[in-house]
């Protein structure tokens, strides 16, 4: 999958990220359908019984206000926390803005951003609702090895051994293209930030042509370390889901504050916001490893702490110059 994903990344670049991110959107989404429907048809009381042990079992409940702050799935977690990364990967992250900046228009990119959220809420709604589902089926045919079954394989066993034969297919290459759909666009983005925040500053006189050759070869690379923390990630104990949301929070919680910096204040420089940048990795490392505060919590520390540091750096340091002066 990596190597595919690299190979039409490395040929295509953006324009390859994007036409196949809409293929694999609607493969992903059919192949949830359909195994939705079959998961549903296996089950003895159809829909009826999916909606009354569900619901008994509270699996519909939408909101927790629990006011803990050690629940990542509570009300205000989504709310604010959620808020906080969501404008962090929407905002500043350049894999989300590289699409942006592929719209013909501000208006359209702004349209296409909104139509997303309703496409996202769609769309999570349908994996939870298979969720609910598959905990159901579990209770009236339990799986062979229950003990040995994760999360993350509780899917992958109703596909293995419930799903006939070229279903499996379709939900498998549905598995594979949400996978690949988001490799794609990271990879990009990681040699377009490479190239135009690193590599061109160091050789302005670069002509465009070897730019492109070096974004190239860096997708290419990016896509090699990213498969090897792949292999890595697999040795992970907690869900798919969980490791990669905070380690997204963790993240591009530090990038949002650097970039509210940016276009929030005027006197904030280099210097000053790299300062802010440091104290929002600590602050972060701290939050995670000496705090049991859940991770939709990480992006309002990292960014609040670089914000609010990179302007007393500022501060302090314009005070220090002016008593040098």
């Amino acid at each position: 999958m990596g190597l595919t994903t690299i190979i039409y990344t490395y040929l295509g670049g953006m324009k390859a990220v994007i036409y196949t991110d809409v293929i694999q959107f609607f493969i992903y989404i059919a192949g949830a359908v359909v195994a939705l429907l079959i998961l549903v048809g296996k089950l003895p009381g159809g829909w009826g019984q999916l909606v009354a042990e569900a619901g008994a079992a509270g699996k519909f409940r939408l909101f927790d206000f629990s006011t803990t702050l050690k629940e990542p799935f509570t009300f205000w977690a989504g709310l604010i926390g959620g808020m906080v990364l969501n404008t962090a990967t929407h905002g500043a992250d350049q894999t989300m803005v590289q699409r942006y900046l592929s719209a013909r228009s501000q208006r359209q990119a702004a349209g296409a951003l909104i139509a997303s959220g309703f496409l996202i809420l769609a769309q999570f709604s349908l994996f939870l609702l298979i969720g609910v589902g598959l905990w159901v089926f579990y209770r009236a045919y339990p799986p062979a090895v229950p003990a040995a079954l994760a999360n993350d394989q509780v899917f992958a066993y109703f596909i293995i051994h419930y799903l006939p034969t070229g279903v499996v297919g379709l939900v498998t290459a549905a598995i594979f293209a949400a996978a690949m759909g988001t490799l794609s666009s990271s990879l990009n983005a990681s040699a377009s930030s490479t190239v135009n925040d690193l590599y061109r500053p160091l050789v302005p006189a670069a002509s465009e042509a070897h730019l492109l050759r070096v974004s190239k070869g860096l997708t290419a690379f990016w896509g090699v370390v990213k498969m090897g923390v792949a292999f890595e990630a697999s040795t992970l104990q907690d869900s798919v889901v969980n490791n990669a949301l905070s380690i997204a929070s963790f993240v591009t919680g530090i990038l949002l504050g650097l970039f509210l910096l940016g276009i929030l204040t005027k006197r904030v420089g280099q210097s000053a916001a790299l300062a802010g940048l440091i104290a929002g990795i600590a602050a972060v490392t701290c939050a995670r490893f000496l705090t049991p505060l859940a991770w939709p919590w990480f992006a309002l520390v990292g960014s609040s702490t670089v914000f609010l540091a990179g302007l007393a750096a500022s501060l302090f340091l314009q005070n220090h110059q002016k008593v040098e002066a």
